[in-house]
């Protein structure tokens, strides 16, 4: 069981973060020094920080409800058996939730996504386009929108899951129909 409910976490986890990743191939060393002054500029650490403390709060429900929905789309089981097997997830959702918790709290994560990003506007804008970004991040109205964005985007997943979930639900429960 504790199997399934790892691979429930990572596949609600993939549902409201889709993970970036980018090939790092012959990015000019200037727009690569500029690209990670724009997101230090941007508090980028300080932002994956907060993302994953605010998301910190939704992750056992996340959990739960991923695992209810699995559990009660199995037509094998009886109603009997599916309220016996959410009992049971419930119970390790703490475990859970805290293992995936510990997860985000290793610094080897904001690393390794800066890396993953950089070539995302490495790629995309020059040295001098990266340089008004970081301009405008370093002003007041740049400070407000960077203070704000954690919130905005916690608030963004938890619309995306409410939207994506009963339709994910849906697809689950017909495709456990089908079998």
């Amino acid at each position: 069981m504790m199997k399934k409910l790892t691979a429930l976490i990572c596949t609600a986890l993939a549902l409201v973060a889709t993970p970036v990743f980018a090939d790092k191939a012959a990015i000019d060393p200037a727009t690569d020094k500029a690209t990670r002054a724009l997101l230090d500029s941007m508090g980028t650490r300080k932002m994956i920080k907060d993302s994953f403390e605010q998301m910190k709060a939704t992750i056992p429900q996340m959990i739960l409800s991923t695992a209810t929905s699995v559990i009660n789309a199995n037509p094998r089981l009886t109603a009997a058996q599916k309220k016996a097997a959410i009992a049971e997830a419930a119970k390790k959702v703490p475990d859970a939730a805290a293992r995936v918790q510990r997860a985000f709290e290793d610094p080897a994560v904001a690393d390794e996504m800066i890396e993953a990003v950089v070539p995302l506007y490495a790629t995309r804008f020059t040295v001098a386009e990266i340089e008004q970004i970081a301009a405008f991040y370093r002003s007041p109205v740049g400070a407000k929108m960077l203070a704000a964005t954690p919130q905005i985007v916690n608030e963004s997943m938890q619309i995306g899951q409410k939207i994506m979930l009963p339709r994910v639900n849906k697809i689950m429960q017909e495709a456990a129909a089908d079998k």
